[in-house]
């Protein structure tokens, strides 16, 4: 299964996987790229130093094409130099104009994509050169916009124009990457999905909760970012419903005026493990992830899952 996306990164499955802040590792990307599809490292609030060491220890585990992962509304010039100088072939971008890093990307021979909320934002990643245009619906998990996948994906395909559009938001197998292609994307991206493994560096009752949980049990709160004095322009996050959300969720406002309490516990319930403070995201996709499987198997289990859902697809054409 191969498209325009697959040609452009030297990948072989049209899969790629969310670059998901800490909670990505040197092996989960090693293990989706070595599959077929494209890891991405996050570089969100991980130290330059570790982001270097991660990247070069990425490269002691695969010999196939990465990215690392950079959200503009929070961008750490120092890490993005070392993205730069260790010469990290895709550049994966969020949340905020991607056009002056696309020149420096595109000047060092780095593939370029980015992720958008709206149309809007997907026609301006276009017209600056983007090489690839992730269109990410609100059904996603973590930092999200505010319109559904289904109707979102068309309409940036449509601004895109000839630039290739993955989907994101609420994929977790072959018949949301078959949906997609369907809907013009040549491709998908996936988050939430890739959690529920091994090799994502969470702790187990995370990836339990992802199992566990059905499509309805997530919300989209900006209480959590208001708590951590983090702003995301034009985004909330999803997470799945606990005790904090409860308390919270609707009071975003006051969760900012009580951020000096709440941010340290938000990052201690973390580090325990408590996910009835701790929000643990996830997307609403978690209603069809069944079982916690070695992130190589997703890979190819979608890319068979899609093939299957197409020929069934095929019969009424």
């Amino acid at each position: 299964m191969r498209t325009r996306v697959c040609d452009l990164l030297g990948i072989d499955a049209p899969i790629l996987q969310a670059g998901m802040s800490t909670f990505t590792s040197a092996e989960l990307v090693a293990a989706v790229s070595n599959a077929g599809g494209l890891g991405i490292l996050g570089a969100l609030l991980r130290p330059p130093d570790q982001l270097r060491a991660e990247i070069q220890r990425i490269r002691t585990l695969t010999t196939r094409p990465f990215g690392v992962n950079h959200v503009i509304a929070h961008l750490d010039p120092t890490a993005l130099d070392v993205t730069f100088e260790e010469h990290v072939p895709v550049l994966s971008l969020a949340w905020g104009d991607p056009g002056p890093l696309v020149t420096r990307a595109h000047a060092a021979g780095v593939r370029v994509v980015h992720q958008v909320p709206t149309a809007a934002d997907a026609s301006h990643a276009a017209a600056v050169g983007v090489d690839v245009i992730v269109g990410q619906g609100t059904d996603g998990g973590g930092h999200v916009g505010f319109v559904g996948t289904l109707p979102l994906l068309p309409a940036v395909v449509d601004a895109a124009g000839d630039v290739p559009v993955l989907a994101a938001g609420g994929i977790a197998d072959g018949r949301g990457l078959a949906a997609a292609l369907a809907l013009g994307a040549a491709g998908v991206l996936m988050g939430t999905r890739f959690l529920a493994t091994p090799e994502a560096p969470i702790p187990d009752g995370w990836r339990r909760l992802i199992v566990d949980s059905a499509e309805s049990t997530t919300v989209r709160t900006a209480a959590f970012d208001r708590a951590l004095m983090m702003p995301w322009p034009g985004a909330e996050v999803r997470a799945i419903r606990n005790q904090f959300l409860a308390d919270w969720s609707e009071r975003p406002d006051e969760a900012g005026a009580n951020a000096a309490e709440l941010a340290p516990r938000l990052m201690d319930a973390l580090r325990g493990g408590d996910f009835a403070t701790f929000p643990p995201m996830a997307g609403q996709s978690c209603g069809v992830i069944r079982e916690i499987l070695p992130a190589g198997e997703i890979v190819r289990r979608t890319v068979a899952e899609a093939e299957v859902a197409l020929r069934r697809l095929a019969r009424f054409i």
